[in-house]
């Protein structure tokens, strides 16, 4: 996945998932967990799956547990050792892409520069 492809629910969603790589989300435990809605939460899963970052599985058909809860069958979703890899360098280049110069003197008190 390429940087321009990591909005704000991608970034939420890889931290979230590199929090604990063995960990298997649903798609409602991912929108809790990383703060994003159902609009972005899918397009964004759609992505990273076909970047290679994460996989996903339908709940077993034949489980009738769900059923059983009167819910439909869930799909699971989670990351792959090179998604792990891929996103945590995508995370550093994004983090040092953003990061303002160590020479920059910040906003020192006043917001607005003399002159202006």
């Amino acid at each position: 996945m390429e940087q321009k492809h990591l909005t704000p629910a991608a970034v939420r969603l890889s931290q979230t998932f590199l929090e604990d790589v063995t960990r298997r989300f649903y798609a409602t435990e991912l929108m809790e967990a990383a703060h994003v809605g159902s609009g972005s939460l899918y397009p964004a899963l759609a992505r990273m799956e076909k970047s290679g970052w994460i996989v996903s599985e339908d709940e077993d058909a034949a489980d009738p547990t769900p059923r059983k809860r009167g819910r439909p069958a869930r799909r699971y979703y989670w990351m792959t050792g090179e998604g792990a890899r891929a996103a945590h360098l995508a995370l550093v280049e994004l983090s040092d892409s953003v990061r303002p110069p160590a020479s920059s003197p910040g906003w020192l008190g006043d917001p607005a520069p003399k002159g202006v």
